[in-house]
């Protein structure tokens, strides 16, 4: 359910920029926040609800023309402070920021296949069936990479935890705030931010995206629990 849309209005916000690596970057984003969502759930809702306090806050005193820059730096610092500050219970946020980074790194895995898909296909993929092959491969690859790791140690919390909670609050954050800004920015008599257009751009695509990323992980998932790999339940 998150990473249908992210995917999706990362990549039209980043065609433009980016040429064909803007699926490998939208990959990477979307699939680095899906981890901490799915591997660190607490902490995600709480990134979000920072993001949704700033985000308004930020509206509410200076307006809806207010940069985007503006918006993200004022998060992320944010987001920081929250990780320095608070002390989450480690069954929540046990080596999130390992998590944060093998589902980024999986999903730019999975981004690359699909680039390579379209490239022999000779023309780009439906949507929906773009976040299906996105998400299966993710789940796969992100699930079977944790099993390979080590254990963590139970006792106290890991070495640089509020480091690494703070840095994927502030990302979490960012995205819901600027997120919140863009929504805000259509109702703006200035002209609109990159990322307003591609929300607007791609409204018609999420939809289908989040159609075919749930059915891929009920496909993917009951396959894996069909054919016992025992790891799938670990984490």
């Amino acid at each position: 359910m998150i990473y249908a849309p992210l995917y999706v209005v990362l990549y039209e916000l980043l065609s433009s920029v980016s040429g064909g690596w803007a699926t490998v970057l939208a990959a990477a984003a979307a699939g680095g926040i899906g981890a901490a969502f799915y591997g660190a759930r607490q902490l995600a809702l709480t990134a979000s609800l920072v993001g949704v306090s700033a985000g308004l806050l930020l509206l509410l005193v200076v307006g809806p023309d207010i940069p985007m820059w503006q918006v993200a730096t004022a998060t992320a610092a944010l987001g920081l402070l929250t990780g320095a500050v608070l002390d989450f219970p480690n069954r929540c946020t046990a080596n999130v920021g390992v998590k944060f980074a093998v589902g980024a790194g999986m999903s730019t895995v999975s981004g690359l296949v699909l680039t390579g898909i379209v490239l022999v296909v000779g023309g780009a993929l439906p949507v929906a069936a773009a976040v299906a092959l996105l998400v299966s491969v993710t789940g796969v690859l992100y699930v079977a990479t944790l099993s390979l790791l080590p254990a963590r140690e139970r006792g106290g919390r890991p070495r640089f935890c509020s480091i690494a909670e703070g840095l994927v609050i502030a990302v979490i954050a960012c995205f819901v705030a600027t997120g919140l800004a863009a929504f805000a920015d259509i109702f703006s008599d200035a002209s609109r931010a990159p990322l307003t257009d591609a929300l607007l751009a791609t409204a018609g695509d999420v939809p289908p995206a989040v159609i075919g990323g749930v059915i891929a992980g009920a496909v993917t998932g009951g396959l894996l629990e069909l054919f016992e790999f025992s790891w799938v339940d670990r984490f």
